[in-house]
């Protein structure tokens, strides 16, 4: 759904078709929140390393992050908590999915501590087996958490473009996941 759009999943009209795809929500959101979260991180006192990582391949079989779980260049069992964000760009109503909340008992506290000074509607879903990144965590036991802001009819075309970002939301769930990183990792 990148480039233009030619891998076989983009959702392109008929007149879109050889469009640029820009994936401005899908997913450059959420690289843009890992590169700012990391930047907030940087040279701050943690109990924990932090790895920021950037995965290819979801669509096509979690192929990024199913191999980091299975060639392990850190334990598994090392890894305190995994943070995914995936579309995070298009907030509405001042919502924010927060997913696979049910890998581990804690997550539920630290969201609602880290929540007060952003503020955030929150939707807590706890189902961990969702068709995203989280899945190869989740399925090594580490507790894993998603940031969603929504689907949208932009999804997979060429429409999905800066202009449509909502970029006060996209900072405030960045402040959201910067705090419960730095709990993770203390």
């Amino acid at each position: 759904h990148l480039g233009l759009g030619l891998q076989g999943n983009s959702l392109a009209r008929d007149n879109e078709r050889g469009e640029i795809h820009n994936g401005a929500d899908d997913n450059a959101s959420g690289v843009a929140a890992v590169i700012e979260i990391g930047r907030a991180l940087a040279g701050t006192d943690r109990r924990r390393g932090v790895i920021l990582a950037f995965w290819s391949g979801e669509e096509l079989g979690l192929l990024g992050s199913a191999n980091f779980a299975e060639t392990e260049p850190v334990p598994m069992p090392d890894i305190s908590g995994y943070l995914n964000f995936d579309m995070v760009g298009r907030a509405r109503d001042n919502r924010l999915a927060l997913q696979a909340v049910g890998s581990s008992t804690a997550w539920e506290g630290l969201i609602e501590q880290a929540n007060v000074p952003v503020g955030f509607n929150v939707q807590i879903q706890h189902d961990p087996y969702l068709p995203t990144d989280v899945m190869s965590f989740n399925g090594a036991e580490v507790p894993s958490l998603n940031f969603f802001t929504g689907s949208h009819s932009d999804y997979h075309r060429p429409s999905d473009d800066t202009s449509a970002v909502n970029y006060e939301d996209l900072d405030r769930v960045v402040r959201l996941g910067t705090i419960i990183a730095r709990n993770v990792a203390n």
